[in-house]
């Protein structure tokens, strides 16, 4: 991967654990993020490329015993999502005791979700896991739009610049599960 593109990345989630470091301590006991809770861990959803090369690297370095159980668990994955294609599977990279076990290397779909997330393209709507805020609860935070747009820029932005270095023929997305297998 590119040196200055992976920096760029690393920056950002330096700036993502910062924003969810802030609303931890604003928001105090409603946030319920913490290892061992994996309510978000069970949805089918996409990564970006950029995100799952990040990972790929990761699991690369891990031990060769640790490295094929992640792949093994990722294969299982991949086929329940063939046979149920809504219904919630726990992601591969999810311990026994509902940890991450790629934390360092998690998407930034992960490390943003928990805490309120407001998207600069979607405005007037501000997301949060509903194990923190009951759907309709409101959220006064004056600096989570600021913050977040400023995020959902610089994300974005990253994203674009990676997508023009690998080219735009490609997808732009993949799965935690494909980026562990893209590992061996």
């Amino acid at each position: 991967m590119d040196s200055g593109i992976k920096s760029t990345y690393f920056d950002l989630t330096e700036l993502i654990q910062h924003e969810f470091d802030r609303n931890l301590i604003k928001h105090g006991a409603k946030i319920k993020c913490s290892r061992g809770c994996s309510g978000c861990c069970s949805h089918i959803f996409n990564i970006t490329l950029l995100d799952g090369l990040v990972i790929s690297e990761h699991i690369s370095k891990l031990p060769q015993v640790q490295r094929e159980y992640l792949q093994l668990k990722a294969k299982t994955y991949l086929e329940e999502k063939e046979k149920q294609e809504n219904s919630l599977i726990p992601c591969p990279a999810l311990g026994n005791e509902g940890e991450c076990t790629i934390y360092e290397a998690r998407p930034v779909i992960c490390r943003r979700f928990g805490v309120p997330i407001y998207d600069y393209k979607k405005p007037g709507s501000i997301y949060a896991c509903e194990l923190n805020f009951k759907a309709g609860e409101e959220i006064i935070d004056d600096e989570l739009i600021p913050k977040q747009t400023e995020i959902g820029m610089k994300w974005d932005e990253l994203k674009d610049e990676f997508m023009e270095k690998i080219g735009n023929e490609q997808k732009n997305h993949t799965t935690i599960a494909e980026a562990i297998l893209r590992s061996l």
